[in-house]
């Protein structure tokens, strides 16, 4: 039996491969993040509309606002410990509270079995 003797790739050569495949994989996920924040916002819009009686422009005009706040979503590092100090403690609305101390990311949050 002949023993397989993986060929040597350059260091280099690797770590362009592997960027090439960071930046792809961060484009499809750019991508899945759009799509979602959409389907989310069309909800939300349909959700206006046949409850509350939001016409075009009411709807054009919440959906303006909802995409303006959200664009601060990547840069601000408090953004999400802000809408949630809105959302849960203000208005009180039932959402799990999450944890955004990593830059904006969620390192834990109520509930997460993994972080209890």
């Amino acid at each position: 039996m002949k023993a397989r003797i993986p060929p040597k790739i350059p260091k280099q050569l690797k770590q362009e491969a592997e960027r090439i495949a960071k930046s792809a994989y961060e484009q499809i996920r750019e991508k899945e993040n759009k799509d979602i924040t959409r389907r989310v916002f069309k909800t939300m819009l349909y959700a206006l509309h046949k409850d509350f009686g939001f016409g075009r422009d009411r709807c054009a005009k919440a959906l303006k606002s909802m995409t303006k706040i959200i664009e601060h979503s990547d840069t601000d590092e408090v953004f999400w410990e802000h809408i949630d100090r809105v959302v849960i403690d203000k208005l009180k609305l039932e959402f799990d509270k999450r944890d955004y101390t990593d830059n904006g990311k969620v390192v834990n949050f109520e509930g997460d079995e993994e972080n209890d």
